[in-house]
């Protein structure tokens, strides 16, 4: 314990409550001969022991203005600070410009940058009169910077104003797994009818039969190409899901697998259709084998037509929005102008592709070969 009388005459001459040493007394300022032991002065809590025990905020001065109204003015006595590798929040570090945190002015208020800059040095937390004393930053070793909205600090003004927290509470005070994002931007849910996951699944399921050629049967494959011309129309008019471009590229990847499957029935019949088992029935009358593969030849023509339909929707969407980039109606960022030359590149392909495949299939020996089997 120090009495006001043993406090030195540079702390009461230009006392400053916010600040952690004398006004008067700078780091690279010389001292006399009797303030040698001050070069590196101990450090006193900005409160009297009377407004400490109080839990009052103190005016500062020797004695302050809560111990003159008392009847005990020279009671007013400040302790030496136990503080040990915690910087309060207020006040302005003197040993580094890359705290970025304005000093607390003596009302209170908080003057903060657009973002605020903490750094920590390894090495040092547990010297607090050496972080403190304006020690030359070249010892220090690696820093960690973190950046901390100001929003959370001015929340808690009153923490800068009593008890200020330490940088580590901060920091702990960030640690806060941000809210999930919407995968729509217009839309704060999902689509209740899930078209999204039912693109995605059709897709991968097309994949796998092209991968595992002659495990699935034809009527399976036809159903599944019935069931994906139903959902992709459903998709491409869906209000609740995403507009533009990503809808576009999810129906491209799902065109994509159509196309390639439809191919290699059309280019490798014997490989999908010879160990399939079903057979074209009316009734009771059951066709013959040839005329069994030519009625199987027609459902994947029919199949290739709707699928011929969907990419005649799908081009047009992308060359609509390829019109209202030139007209100047869309704007488009880089990533924009790449996508829409992806789309129309995959429209016209696979347009392509698919007359190759109707080719094949009006061919007369088409799976000739399976008539033999």
């Amino acid at each position: 314990m120090t009495t006001s009388n043993g406090i030195p005459s540079t702390y009461t001459t230009r006392w400053n409550p916010q600040a952690h040493q004398p006004a008067t007394l700078t780091p690279g300022s010389t001292s006399s001969s009797g303030t040698s032991d001050l070069v590196h002065p101990r450090k006193y809590n900005t409160s009297c022991n009377t407004c400490r025990k109080s839990r009052v905020k103190c005016s500062g001065g020797v004695p302050c203005r809560r111990c003159v109204a008392s009847s005990n003015p020279s009671a007013c006595v400040y302790s030496i600070s136990q503080r040990r590798g915690k910087r309060k929040a207020s006040g302005e570090p003197s040993f580094t410009s890359e705290f970025q945190i304005q000093a607390v002015a003596g009302n209170g208020n908080l003057g903060v940058h657009s973002m605020l800059g903490f750094t920590t040095h390894n090495g040092q937390v547990d010297n607090g009169e050496g972080v403190l004393s304006g020690i030359d930053t070249n010892t220090l070793l690696q820093s960690n910077t973190f950046q901390v909205d100001p929003s959370l600090l001015l929340n808690n003004m009153a923490a800068f104003t009593s008890n200020s927290p330490s940088l580590t509470d901060l920091i702990d005070s960030l640690d806060t797994p941000p809210p999930p994002s919407s995968s729509s931007p217009s839309q704060g849910q999902r689509c209740p009818n899930l078209c999204y996951t039912l693109i995605h699944d059709k897709a991968n399921i097309l994949s796998d039969i092209f991968n595992s050629p002659g495990q699935t049967r034809l009527d399976e494959i036809l159903r599944l190409l019935q069931d994906v011309y139903q959902l992709a129309t459903k998709y491409l008019s869906c209000p609740n899901c995403d507009a533009g471009c990503p809808r576009l590229m999810n129906l491209a990847m799902l065109h994509q697998r159509q196309v390639n499957l439809l191919c290699e029935i059309a280019k490798n019949p014997d490989t999908h259709l010879s160990n399939d088992t079903t057979h074209v029935a009316l009734g009771t009358f059951h066709p013959s084998k040839q005329d069994d593969l030519s009625l199987k030849r027609l459902m994947l023509q029919n199949a290739t037509r709707d699928v011929k339909t969907l990419m005649e929707k799908f081009h047009q969407g992308a060359r609509d929005f390829e019109e209202g980039y030139i007209a100047g109606t869309l704007d488009l960022g880089d990533a924009g102008k790449l996508n829409l030359t992806w789309l129309l590149g995959v429209a016209s392909n696979l347009e392509r592709r698919l007359h190759c495949i109707k080719l094949l299939l009006e061919k007369e020996d088409w799976a000739s070969e399976l008539i033999q089997i």
